[in-house]
């Protein structure tokens, strides 16, 4: 006997499909946790192309910097200048995901 395919077996399969689907999902932490090791990559990568490797990563965006206002401009500053220009967007990310991945958010 052949078996009639109706549509409540229809809704059943869909019901069922999209619960296994939900229960696969990332939890909020995996996702920040992958979007902050995506971020450090494509950072990486910026700095690399712009030659900046061994310049540590800025903690800021912030060109006019409060902090070091008034001080001789050294090579490091200004490959710090340098970078938040050249890997901005990379840097709006990775600033961003480290937010996102920080305990408590």
């Amino acid at each position: 006997m052949k078996r009639v395919v109706t549509l409540v077996d229809v809704m059943v399969l869909l019901v069922v499909m999209a619960l296994v689907g939900c229960g696969r999902g990332e939890t909020p932490q995996q996702k920040a946790t992958a979007r902050l090791a995506r971020a450090e990559t494509a950072m990486e990568a910026c700095k690399q192309r712009s030659g900046l490797a061994a310049t540590p990563t800025p903690t800021t965006v912030i060109l006019d910097d409060p902090a070091t206002k008034g001080q001789m401009l050294t090579p490091q500053m200004a490959d710090q200048l340098r970078m938040k220009a050249q890997c901005r967007i990379e840097l709006d990310e990775l600033l961003e995901a480290r937010r996102g991945a920080a305990p408590g958010q």
